[in-house]
């Protein structure tokens, strides 16, 4: 009798604890907007993870939890961000990134990011931290602040933007919307991708490395169902990485021969 309860209590718990992690990612698609936080580069490998310093607010009921690492998609903005980093492998930023969800688990897509400085404005001595909150602050005293807001809350918090890695930032990233670009899809050793084809004119050996997300989960789910070569339509955001090019899909439907002489 009591292998029974236990095997029940052990059948009981390893539900709960799937249902529970499957319940604590995000959907996809929330913007997380300016968020402040280090990012930093796991040992032995080229993976990098962002920790937010405060709780991320996806809803009034649903909340990113603070100092929870997210691990971070490889992009052009990603590789901004590592040349900025320190020797320790890691760098403060305010950070603008997607969320994106595959397998129960979520990634950020970098889209734009501000380096902040690792010291912060320490008190001299109670005086003056009492004189400092005697003062108004300039949107109090003055009326409306000419400061923008995302710069004046990190100077409320003690948070300097780091101008001098600022200025290096200032650059076009290279991005580009593939729309509608029919090609394979194809998926070995857990790397789905995808390659254009051009119906013989031309042969193409570019390859796009299926960056995680939904759509991805979906095509592979596709893939799985229907065996063989099979073409598709394909729609999404190119970046590059190191010197790999990725894609972030946000579309992919089939294509059909209807008899023509298209493969």
């Amino acid at each position: 009798m009591k292998i029974t309860k236990i095997t029940i209590l052990t059948a009981l718990f390893s539900i709960l604890t799937s249902s529970s992690l499957s319940a604590s990612a995000i959907e996809e698609g929330f913007m997380m907007d300016g968020v402040s936080g280090l990012l930093k580069k796991e040992p032995k490998e080229d993976l990098w993870t962002f920790t937010p310093d405060e709780a991320v607010m996806i809803t009034e009921k649903i909340a990113f939890p603070a100092g929870t690492p997210l691990q971070m998609l490889p992009c052009s903005v990603l590789e901004q961000m590592t040349g900025l980093a320190d020797n320790n492998n890691e760098i403060r930023v305010q950070l603008w990134a997607l969320f994106t969800k595959y397998e129960h688990t979520n990634y950020l897509f970098s889209v734009s990011f501000l380096p902040i400085q690792n010291d912060t404005v320490q008190p001299t001595d109670d005086a003056s931290d009492e004189t400092d909150k005697d003062k108004p602050e300039p949107d109090e005293a003055d009326g409306e602040s000419i400061i923008p807001k995302n710069i004046l809350q990190q100077i409320k918090s003690n948070e300097t933007p780091d101008l001098k890695k600022f200025q290096q930032i200032a650059k076009v990233t290279g991005d580009v919307n593939l729309i509608g670009r029919a090609g394979y899809l194809s998926e070995e050793k857990h790397i789905s991708t995808f390659r254009p084809d051009a119906f013989g004119m031309k042969v193409n050996k570019k390859e796009f490395q299926l960056l995680p997300n939904s759509s991805r989960a979906a095509a592979e789910k596709e893939m799985a169902r229907i065996p063989g070569k099979q073409r598709y339509n394909v729609s999404g955001l190119v970046t590059q990485y190191k010197g790999q090019t990725y894609i972030l899909l946000t579309r992919t439907s089939r294509t059909y021969t209807h008899g023509n002489f298209t493969p």
